[in-house]
């Protein structure tokens, strides 16, 4: 028996066992962003707290505008009048969800620095596979920004083979980093389960191995009948029968 599962408006399907550890985390899940409601092979959303995470960019943006040397930097590019609807833009264009081939983060199409056409960034997306995944660990906030604005992000980091090492002064790489989702234990707990649930289906192999199993076993493993059998082992008999005639003909 399954059960299949849909979340909001997840256009795509998904069908787990009633047991299925993936199942079991998927059914605890809601979720708001639409921007992914065409995607194939959804699993589940995870939404960003747009408003928390706009919030604390644009109060360390401007505690750092009151140094003086940024500050004048910043006039000059008209940061002041500008930064906190770049943020917006930045914050509000991005997206992650987790599907059948791997976690999806998409930056869509946003506007840039004065906000003409002309300096658009363009939509982005990356796909981490999870059998290329080697880990997804959380960062709980502490400390503070600028020294007065107090740290409220949880940062979600997933690193692969090729990331989580050096950055030279500025610490680690890695492969993501998802600072202010909603729920990021659940996404940590969804993501391993989805690594376990492909590293147990293993590799397809290239081609089958050959069988050299005995004519009687592979008929029973085949399921035949009992005539179907008889049938071969008749013609073993008829085999052997021959062979030994011909070995008594070598003799003489």
């Amino acid at each position: 028996m399954v059960d299949s599962y849909q979340t909001m408006k997840a256009s795509s399907q998904v069908t787990f066992p009633e047991d299925d550890e993936v199942g079991k985390l998927v059914r605890t899940l809601r979720w708001e962003d639409t921007f992914f409601d065409e995607e194939e092979g959804l699993v589940a959303v995870f939404d960003f707290d747009y408003e928390q995470i706009a919030s604390f960019r644009k109060s360390a943006a401007f505690a750092a505008m009151l140094f003086p040397p940024i500050f004048i930097l910043s006039t000059l590019l008209c940061a002041p009048c500008l930064y906190q609807q770049q943020i917006n833009w930045d914050v509000y264009s991005q997206h992650v969800a987790i599907t059948r081939d791997g976690i999806k983060f998409v930056k869509d199409r946003r506007k840039t620095g004065c906000g003409l056409s002309c300096t658009d960034a363009g939509k982005s997306s990356k796909t981490v596979p999870f059998d290329k995944l080697t880990d997804c660990d959380i960062t709980e906030p502490a400390g503070a920004t600028c020294c007065c604005i107090e740290n409220v992000l949880s940062v979600v980091t997933v690193d692969t083979a090729s990331s989580g090492g050096g950055g030279g002064d500025v610490g680690p790489t890695h492969e993501l980093s998802l600072a202010g989702l909603k729920e990021p234990q659940k996404f940590k707990q969804l993501v391993w389960a989805m690594k376990r649930a492909a590293s147990a289906k293993g590799p397809m192999p290239a081609s089958a191995p050959l069988s050299f199993a005995p004519p009687l076993q592979s008929a029973m493993d085949r399921g035949f009948s009992n005539e179907e059998t008889n049938a071969i082992l008749r013609d073993i008999r008829s085999e052997l029968i021959e062979l030994n005639a011909n070995f008594k003909n070598m003799n003489k």
